[in-house]
């Protein structure tokens, strides 16, 4: 293996230099130039000490297990890779590390699945060592390189903290303090909050204003910490790590507050989702040609594997997963804003902005989650290694630019082998700024479009036959949402929020592309970026969400182009203030007052709505443990062969390895009355009996089971599914019908078996 030193390509020009390129420029070689060595060094003894670990963990059991084998998967392949390669800079490195890692960990998994040989543990076994060794070898590599002729130390690397020391320290003792208390203030509110008193509006209407103050408190201490940073790398990097502090803060809250609150995890369809892994879990193989979660199963197989290796129950992944995938997301992220803009200050604010806008609900143990991840993965090596350099000479870098189109593909595929959406819009964007010569080669979108056709097209025919592939040039109509109109006043104050969240921050982002008008070659890039997903519009409605797929995958461009201009924007009112001060001494480029404020009242209306957004249908997404329980039963003791329906989808099932014994003729979801019967607004009264058992009776599975749940009184109510009451009629109603008796009865469930 040979060294390549992997070096970002800045082909757009950027600002006219200023006090901050300038202070860049003459910064000391130890900041600007480390040793390309140093990088190779940390990612092999980071590779080395997690395989290390990851073995210690098979071998010792809990509680060691679990944390070790996440931590393999999440740095340990990846290690290894980047042990032999000098990627910069640190924050690209380690990116590539995070992707490198989960892709390479999901396709062992998926590999494993495929030829029919599922020893997970074994298999996580003989990844450790493996990485043990490339990395020790690294290692070896990196020691003889400084040895050889010519060699030379790298400069000293000192600790961050020391241009203003007892400044700098003080800094980030206050800024540690106030994220200590806001953590205190978090956990007081979740204590104090009692989740089954959620209603109509959902968490915030809810949860305790201890809650409100912990969220105040790290918009208002990132602000604080983001105004006092500098645009380039420094000394003085306190406040970065009180930025990357608040980050992690701000993620807790929003995704980790339901898992503490709620019993068991959130979202009926995470169930299905769960069943997948089960059923990988206990070595079945993923050869059902009508299964849509089994012909794109690398997400579940590499949880299964993760859940194997690390003894965690589906359940605790599930819990976790957007914590996980957001903290995932967040060095790419970094990663991306600084190969588009070189200044930490738009890296941070464009990580903070995005996460507190995403009011998506895509990060959940989901397919989409892992696919936006690896999504950005790959517009991270493009943009990174891929895009044309302004003016000619690439000779020299194409082995360079070779090596990065090998590593774009190999993460799309798996990436194509995860979600069934996200290659497509990662695909159509890299299309987009080929065809304006922004990245070569210019065959890549034609590569890249083979990886994905070749995987779609033995699968086609059940996709377009179950599902449907276009749905017609309706842009209106794709854009709608999934919500025919509003039942409750609950819901409609969460979807006027979102709506309004997500047209604000179009229009932000429109006047930020606007700012540049007279440079718009400096914001091309991630412009064309946010804008190519609205083509999803002009051919599916994806189930009715294609909308909220568009949002998603445009917000982190959004959020860039927005920070950008923020922050140019508080440059520019600093430099006409001292042009009115002449004399004095030019102040540093940092956020001032005024920008600052504007600023925290932004995120902290975003992240309010994002709150609301995600968690304001919290009395319906919740699933309780009698409705866990029952569905378990269920599926261990209903008929094989047998057609599950339910009245609304709001109910956990196929949440076991049982799960394909059943519905076996409905491709996804249980056949249910609301859309399956199409008696959405029917009383349900002894008129509607007929058309409920002519339903059922068209279903190839004998016999069927209807399921009637509080869940789904829950979500009736909130949507306006039914008029009030229909479910405790249609129950009473069943009770006395002959043909029908009650097959389980708990608590919260009802269980009826049909025998037509």
């Amino acid at each position: 293996m040979t060294d390549l030193a992997l070096r970002p390509v800045r082909p757009f020009p950027e600002p006219a230099a200023g006090p901050a390129t300038a202070a860049a420029e003459t910064a000391p070689a130890g900041d600007t130039a480390p040793d390309p060595r140093a990088g190779r060094t940390g990612q092999a003894y980071t590779g080395l000490i997690v395989a290390v670990l990851a073995l210690l963990g098979l071998a010792a059991g809990a509680p060691w297990q679990a944390p070790t084998a996440v931590a393999f998967a999440a740095l340990g392949p990846g290690a290894a890779l980047l042990s032999h390669l000098t990627v910069r800079p640190a924050a690209t490195r380690w990116a590539t590390t995070v992707l490198a890692s989960l892709a390479g960990y999901a396709a062992v998994a998926t590999g494993s699945v495929w030829a029919g040989w599922w020893q997970p543990r074994l298999a996580v076994a003989a990844m450790a060592v493996a990485v043990a060794a490339v990395s020790a070898v690294g290692l070896l590599r990196v020691a003889r390189a400084g040895r050889g002729p010519g060699s030379r130390p790298g400069p000293v690397r000192r600790w961050p903290l020391v241009r203003r020391p007892g400044l700098a320290r003080r800094s980030l003792l206050a800024h540690t303090v106030v994220i200590g208390v806001a953590l205190a203030l978090w956990w007081i509110a979740v204590s104090r909050t009692d989740v089954a008193a959620v209603g109509g509006f959902g968490l915030l209407g809810t949860v305790s204003p201890f809650f409100l103050a912990a969220l105040a408190l790290t918009v208002t201490g990132f602000v604080a910490a983001l105004a006092g940073l500098r645009p380039t790398a420094d000394r003085a990097t306190g406040r970065g790590l009180a930025a990357a502090g608040y980050l992690v803060l701000l993620v807790v809250l929003l995704h980790g507050t339901t898992p503490l609150l709620l019993d068991q995890p959130q979202y009926a369809w995470t169930y299905k989702h769960l069943g997948v892994i089960d059923f990988i879990t206990a070595g079945n193989p993923v050869d059902a040609a009508t299964d849509i979660y089994q012909q794109w199963p690398a997400l579940f197989a590499g949880a299964a594997q993760l859940g194997a290796a690390g003894a965690i129950a589906p359940a605790t992944l599930a819990d976790w997963s957007p914590v996980f995938f957001n903290l995932a997301a967040a060095p790419v992220l970094y990663a991306i804003a600084r190969t588009l803009a070189d200044d930490r200050r738009v890296a941070y604010l464009t990580m903070f902005g995005f996460f507190a806008v995403n009011w998506v609900e895509e990060d959940y143990l989901s397919p989409q989650a892992f696919g936006f991840l690896l999504s950005l993965g790959v517009l991270l090596i493009v943009l990174t290694w891929l895009r044309s350099p302004a003016g000619a000479s690439a000779p020299d870098r194409r082995g360079v630019r070779g090596w990065a189109t090998v590593a774009a593909l190999a993460l799309l595929a798996v990436l194509t082998a995860a979600h069934q959406l996200s290659p497509y819009l990662v695909v159509a964007q890299v299309a987009v700024l080929a065809a304006l010569r922004l990245v070569r080669p210019r065959w890549l979108p034609l590569a890249m479009g083979a990886v994905v056709l070749g995987y779609l097209l033995p699968r086609f025919g059940f996709v377009s036959e179950a599902f449907g592939v276009f749905d017609g040039f309706d842009i209106f109509s794709n854009a709608a949402g999934n919500a025919e109109s509003w039942g409750s006043t609950g819901q409609a104050f969460s979807a006027i929020v979102v709506r309004t969240l997500a047209l604000t921050v179009w229009a932000l982002t429109v006047l930020a592309v606007l700012a540049y008008r007279r440079r718009l070659r400096t914001v091309l890039v991630p412009a064309l970026l946010a804008a190519t997903p609205f083509v999803l519009l002009a051919a599916q409605s994806y189930g009715g969400e294609a909308i909220y797929r568009v949002f998603l995958f445009s917000a982190p461009w959004c959020a860039f182009l927005i920070a950008r201009a923020v922050v140019d924007w508080a440059d520019r009112r600093l430099d006409r203030a001292d042009q009115r001060q002449v004399g004095r001494r030019r102040r540093r480029r940092r956020l001032g007052p005024a920008a600052a404020v504007a600023v925290a009242v932004a995120l902290g209306g975003f992240a309010l709505g994002t709150v609301q957004g995600r968690h304001g249908q919290l009395a319906v997404d919740r699933q309780t443990a009698d409705e866990v329980a029952a569905a378990r039963q269920l599926y261990a003791t209903a008929e094989p062969g047998a057609t599950i329906a339910v009245a609304t989808s709001n109910f956990p099932s196929r949440l076991t390895a049982a799960y394909p014994q059943f519905n076996t003729d409905v491709p996804a979801g249980e056949p249910d009355l609301v859309v399956g019967a199409q008696l959405r607004g029917a009383a349900l009264d002894g008129e509607h009996l007929p058309a409920i058992e002519e339903f059922l009776g068209s279903f190839t599975g004998d016999p069927a089971y209807l399921v009637v749940s509080d869940g789904m009184r829950r979500q009736s109510d909130y949507f306006g599914y039914f008029p009030p009451g229909s479910l405790d009629r249609l129950q009473q109603l069943l009770d006395g019908r002959d043909g029908w008796s009650v097959f389980q009865r708990s608590d919260d469930v009802t269980v009826y078996r049909y025998a037509g």
